[in-house]
């Protein structure tokens, strides 16, 4: 019931958020994945959308091109430097998966958290990717 309910009211909305960096995942080693995604960022949300828990609430994605807009802003990211970033929602995530975002502009803003960096046993650092819908929504844009 809840993926209908983002298929029909949230995918493909476009938002402004904030929250901290617990990973950039540069996508140097799998040149297949560059057509896609270029970049992952791990984000703890503020809120936090899984409370108590350490790691990412959600991940962002980067196209090529928009990756060469945002390359200064992301080659200076550390782990837990706040950020405010445009994108749209792509996929909402389960027990296993984060949610997932395709970000068009991001930029460090003031501000640091103490986050968790490490991988836990639930696995939510796996992006429920939707390749085709982000690659038509991006078009459209």
């Amino acid at each position: 019931m809840a993926y209908r309910k983002f298929e029909m009211y949230h995918f493909g909305k476009q938002i402004s958020w904030e929250g901290y960096v617990i990973r950039v995942n540069l996508n140097e080693d799998d040149p297949l994945s560059m057509r896609y995604h270029s970049v992952q960022i791990m984000v703890k949300m503020e809120p936090e959308d899984h409370k108590n828990e350490h790691g990412p609430d959600i991940g962002l994605t980067f196209s090529e091109l928009n990756l060469e807009r945002n390359s200064e802003a992301i080659e200076i990211l550390k782990i837990g430097d706040k950020i405010k970033f445009n994108a749209t929602l792509i996929s909402l995530g389960d027990k296993h998966h984060i949610h997932h975002l395709r970000a068009f502009h991001l930029e460090k803003i003031e501000g640091h958290k103490d986050v968790w960096s490490q991988a836990n046993g639930k696995g939510r650092y796996k992006l429920k990717i939707a390749h085709l819908e982000a690659d038509k929504l991006e078009k459209e844009a």
